[in-house]
């Protein structure tokens, strides 16, 4: 209480500063730094810190993240169209981006056939897809689980050494999860994580019209130049889905689900860093609603975060 005393102490002598409100007093938090967002309009987001690093803050809509179920990926469902979540595009280094038409079916025919032939080394290279995503066993994809492929997280139950097993990843109709980026170089690591936001960590997300919190972990990483990305749980729970989603047209609200898409609009998101439990990580809604809610509560709870969504640029 008494450190909570002098940070608002601190920023009540700071309404005196052109700019300050109200709002950013009870909120207590400020710019850090600004992360790149294709996502978002002017290419960033800004990202605010508190002055203890307790936590991260920035306001985003949240894109669908599919990885860790066993329904995310299938080779012959390539564009999700009737049983998967993803479109097989998203599982590859270059996202299919800058193809045509014809380039978009030849991709799929190539990744068809490598499937087909048991995924020789040259057809899985020229395929572009991440082993990051469609983990390997003795350089080809694992298994088809149920006609689907395997997909990988970052957040990984300790202990289970086999790349293949689907039960070691935070299942994304499961586990409430937020993607963060990558570090802008393979051995540079991000913003977040020069702040201690790693994965595992608790979070809080709060849509900005509602502002009803729901818990969640950081259960992947993502694109260096993209923000806003929750696992169908956590989408699913801000948007009061109650039943999962049947493919990938749904989640994108495409076709016969036009306006029923998946994006959740402008969200309060929090991640607490150094809150991860690296022992035992947080996997189940269960234990991250506990665990996340006591976090939260301690760090200020609904008023504060409703202060910082006020004081936050629209």
């Amino acid at each position: 209480m008494a450190q909570r005393g002098a940070l608002v102490a601190a920023f009540t002598a700071a309404l005196a500063v052109p700019g300050w409100t109200q709002a950013a007093v009870d909120c207590g938090m400020s710019p850090a730094f600004e992360q790149k967002d294709g996502n978002a309009k002017g290419g960033r987001t800004a990202v605010w810190a508190d002055a203890q690093n307790q936590a991260l803050m920035f306001i985003d809509g949240l894109n669908v993240n599919t990885d860790g179920t066993r329904r995310s990926y299938s080779v012959s469902d390539f564009w999700g169209e009737r049983v998967a979540l993803n479109n097989l595009c998203n599982a590859m280094s270059d996202a299919c981006a800058g193809l045509d038409k014809a380039g978009l079916q030849a991709r799929r025919e190539l990744v068809q056939q490598a499937a087909a032939q048991g995924w020789p080394a040259e057809m899985w290279k020229r395929s572009k897809l991440s082993a990051d995503i469609i983990p390997l066993r003795n350089g080809k994809p694992c298994p088809e689980v149920d006609g689907f492929l395997v997909s990988a997280t970052a957040l990984r139950k300790p202990g289970v050494s086999d790349a293949c097993d689907l039960t070691a990843y935070a299942d994304a109709l499961v586990t409430p999860a937020l993607v963060l980026p990558k570090g802008p170089k393979r051995g540079q690591p991000s913003e977040f994580a020069q702040r201690g936001a790693r994965i595992g960590d608790l979070v809080v997300a709060l849509r900005r019209d509602a502002m009803s919190p729901v818990f969640a972990v950081v259960g992947d990483s993502g694109p260096s130049d993209q923000l806003g990305e929750g696992s169908v749980a956590l989408n699913g729970k801000l948007l009061g889905k109650t039943e999962p989603p049947l493919n990938y047209q749904e989640l994108r609200g495409k076709g016969a689900f036009k306006g029923k898409a998946w994006t959740v609009p402008p969200t309060v998101v929090l991640i607490f860093p150094g809150s991860r439990n690296a022992a035992d990580p947080w996997l189940t809604p269960e234990r991250i609603d506990a665990a996340a809610r006591e976090r939260f509560e301690a760090w200020g709870g609904l008023a504060r975060a409703q202060a910082c969504a006020a004081a936050y640029p629209r």
